[in-house]
């Protein structure tokens, strides 16, 4: 049985909190993918659930080297046949490049990047099989990351930190022939996106974090609600630049599931992910495996399990479809409102 927290209900965007976790881009740290500090790998099994039916249908993994830097990540896609591969190099503790290989070689791409006088990552050029080019620039203020900014196929993407380097707000703007810009704000707390609405003032999407349970849900066309909502966005462009947000991650989600479990009728679900832990030897959770709801039939539609192996080659689980752990997720949800 999953235990849900819901203390009280504030207001679903007072988007806050006083301890950001920094992010820097690109993502190459163990820490980054979720894992644990001393992971060497990770291999991932996901099977496909319908009816009596299961079926592997994806194998990933990834490799960290002992500096907890990522060297490489792979996936096969057993229905339809396709893989991945991504790699990375190194020189002088730095990430140097990362190639990215695929089953449609048209995909097929190499990173590169560029560093100033003090270290400092500010470019990277992301060159495609076809010829195509994307650059992508880094901004800092006071030595901290201030901005990411980058163009790609019309859509402008920029990322904006706080004053102390903190990611709050993903902007992206794509542009249209003989129409406004289409651009949508997504905004963050310790690196994990917590809501996001598209101009003009729709689409509004929030998403819950809990410990074992994540669920992304979107907002009806309700003014009395969008004013509230426009109210905290408002609060939070003010005050998260200047890392002078009230409360943190876990009590945001916990204050927005009490929204959503007392306005089932204005939430629609589009995402609900359910996950199972293990703890190694010095007490540290390790996600084991994870189960996806179909909303509609609100059923399981896969499975992935999850085995960690450490640098002191210790296993944590394995990649076998456990009979037992599917029968708790189907135990889950029923604990999970879905409307």
């Amino acid at each position: 049985m999953i235990y849900i927290n819901k203390p009280l209900f504030l207001c679903i965007l007072l988007l806050n909190s006083p301890a950001f976790l920094a992010q820097s881009l690109p993502q190459i740290n163990v820490k980054d993918y979720g894992f644990e500090p001393n992971t060497k790998q990770v291999e991932i099994t996901t099977y496909n659930v319908e009816n009596d039916s299961v079926m592997v249908s994806k194998i990933s993994s990834y490799s960290f080297n002992n500096e907890g830097d990522i060297e490489s990540y792979e996936n096969r896609n057993k229905q339809n046949k396709t893989w991945g591969k991504e790699k990375n190099t190194y020189k002088k503790g730095r990430l140097h490049n990362r190639t990215g290989k695929y089953s449609n070689s048209t995909l097929n791409k190499k990173h590169y990047y560029a560093y100033d006088d003090n270290g400092y990552l500010i470019n990277e050029q992301i060159r495609f099989n076809n010829g195509n080019t994307n650059t992508i620039k880094f901004e800092y203020k006071d030595n901290l990351l201030h901005k990411i900014s980058s163009n790609a196929d019309d859509v402008v993407i920029t990322h904006h930190y706080t004053q102390k380097g903190h990611l709050f707000k993903k902007v992206y703007s794509k542009k249209q022939a003989g129409k406004p810009n289409v651009v949508t704000n997504h905004f963050y707390l310790e690196n994990k996106e917590i809501f996001s609405y598209t101009e003009s003032k729709y689409h509004y999407k929030a998403h819950i974090y809990n410990e074992n349970v994540y669920i992304g849900f979107e907002l009806i066309d309700d003014e009395r609600l969008k004013s509230k909502l426009d109210t905290g966005i408002q609060r939070f462009n003010k005050e998260a630049p200047k890392d002078n947000l009230p409360f943190n991650l876990q009590k945001h989600c916990n204050q927005t599931w009490q929204f959503y479990d007392k306005n089932l009728d204005k939430v629609i679900p589009f995402e609900l992910k359910i996950y199972k832990y293990k703890k190694d030897a010095l007490g540290n959770k390790i996600k084991y495996a994870e189960a996806v709801v179909d909303i509609e039939t609100k059923t399981i539609s896969s499975v992935s399990f999850y085995k960690t192996t450490f640098k002191n080659n210790t296993v944590v689980g394995n990649t076998s479809f456990d009979e037992n752990l599917f029968s708790e997720f189907k135990e889950d949800i029923t604990y999970i409102n879905i409307p």
